[in-house]
């Protein structure tokens, strides 16, 4: 299929892009990896007025560790974050997790933050962010302003950015060496949408216990899903309490409501849910004690 006629704008500046994307009124939108955008616009499920690029514009493209995160410019590709080592080494689960998205021809194309605007419930990016508490920094016409994960994320492909907004840079929090991460994804086949995900940091106590853990899912409502009542259950268990580690499950299974699907039903994706946290809380842990 062709996409629908469109007014093309090719950025020099944030600014710049800004005021394209208000003075379309809602019906443009920015354009920087494309990977999720264009199969959109060649289905027609996506009809802007105008595509606003981005990726002409300088100081986009940054990629550094400070302030205790992990920050990524606008620009940077899913493909150039997986294989920055010093990144990965300051966010471990940033690692684990981008092996499952797409695949490398469109990570080499696909940008870290294009991802996150593009709030896919099923988008293994925006479960890692929401896992870490991270947040992303927007730039529209009326200035900066950060926004955390919590409040970015508002339902199936919805963001809390105004029309004129853009991210020009993600933060995902850097861990310490205490801290253990795993990403835990079930799909029919590499690559496809997750029937499940769960991702999990946590960090290991002297005695061997967790003291503190973070656990998201992915896929299974219309945003990633803090799982608080799971944490709650596991903060101070044993790794070897096999019963902590299953309410954690069951109560993880409970927060989360996924629709059936033509391959799994609701019920599945529950049950896959409890099992998939209690595999990444195993997996965090053994390399927490191994840090």
């Amino acid at each position: 299929m062709r996409p629908g006629r469109f007014d093309y704008v090719r950025s020099e500046s944030v600014e710049h892009a800004c005021v394209a994307l208000a003075s379309y009124d809602g019906g443009a939108r920015p354009l920087a990896g494309g990977q999720s955008l264009v199969p959109l616009l060649n289905l027609r499920l996506a009809l802007p007025e105008a595509l606003v690029d981005l990726n002409r514009i300088d100081g986009l493209a940054d990629l550094t560790v400070a302030d205790g995160a992990v920050r990524v410019g606008a620009l940077v590709r899913q493909r150039t974050l997986e294989r920055a080592a010093g990144a990965v080494a300051a966010c471990p689960l940033l690692g684990l997790a981008l092996g499952h998205v797409g695949h490398v021809a469109t990570r080499n194309r696909g940008t870290v933050c294009g991802s996150l605007a593009h709030a896919d419930p099923a988008g293994e990016l925006p479960a890692v962010l929401a896992c870490l508490g991270g947040s992303v920094v927007a730039e529209g016409v009326l200035g900066r302003r950060e926004i955390t994960a919590a409040a970015l994320f508002g339902g199936h492909y919805t963001t809390s950015l105004s029309d004129d907004e853009i991210v020009v840079e993600a933060r995902f929090p850097v861990t310490e060496a205490s801290w253990g991460h795993a990403f835990e994804e079930v799909a029919l086949r590499h690559g496809d949408y997750a029937q499940a995900m769960v991702a999990c940091a946590l960090r290991v106590a002297a005695d061997g216990t967790i003291a503190e853990v973070r656990l998201a899912a992915g896929a299974l409502a219309d945003r990633p899903l803090c799982l608080d009542a799971a944490e709650s259950l596991l903060a101070g268990a044993a790794i070897g309490d096999d019963g902590a580690l299953a309410a954690a499950g069951e109560a993880a299974a409970a927060a989360v409501e996924p629709p059936d699907t033509d391959v799994a039903p609701a019920t599945y994706r529950r049950h896959l849910t409890a099992v998939l946290v209690v595999r990444a809380v195993r997996r965090a842990h053994a390399r927490g004690v191994a840090a």
